[in-house]
């Protein structure tokens, strides 16, 4: 998806906003860097549901850091976390189509393709399916071990 461009400025107004807010349940945004303190992106949650044990998430990271294992380890230490200390069961992402790499890049985590939702994105001129993966807290243990 392409969106407008934000400037500079806009977009440190907008991190400072989101920095401000109080917490909204185990909903959150939280940065991605380098273990030298880089910024290479962000990873979310959100749909946190306590009574059901489930929560969506999602991820980006700068083109400029792709294929350097930084989304894979934000994953792996998301939904750990969320598994083992927040006690929840099951966790959900969408992934577009023409994302190949976030495709592998969930079938790699032991993610499981669970639907399709038709032509639910348009870009460039197309419209592309959207992917549902998700992943139980059983797989993900049997996963570690």
């Amino acid at each position: 998806m392409i969106y407008f461009p934000r400037s500079e400025e806009g977009t440190k107004s907008w991190a400072e906003q989101q920095a401000s807010k109080g917490p909204n349940g185990d909903n959150i945004m939280l940065a991605i860097e380098t273990l030298d303190g880089e910024l290479v992106g962000s990873i979310s949650t959100h749909s946190c549901d306590t009574r059901h044990g489930t929560f969506k998430y999602g991820i980006a990271i700068f083109r400029e850091h792709w294929r350097n294992g930084y989304a894979s380890e934000a994953v792996k230490i998301l939904v750990g976390y969320y598994f083992e200390e927040l006690r929840y069961q099951k966790v959900t992402a969408h992934v577009y189509a023409f994302n190949e790499s976030s495709i592998a890049l969930h079938e790699r985590l032991g993610f499981v393709q669970e639907g399709k939702l038709r032509n639910m994105i348009y870009t460039n001129g197309q419209h592309f399916d959207e992917f549902v993966y998700g992943l139980t807290k059983s797989e993900y243990e049997k996963l570690k071990s």
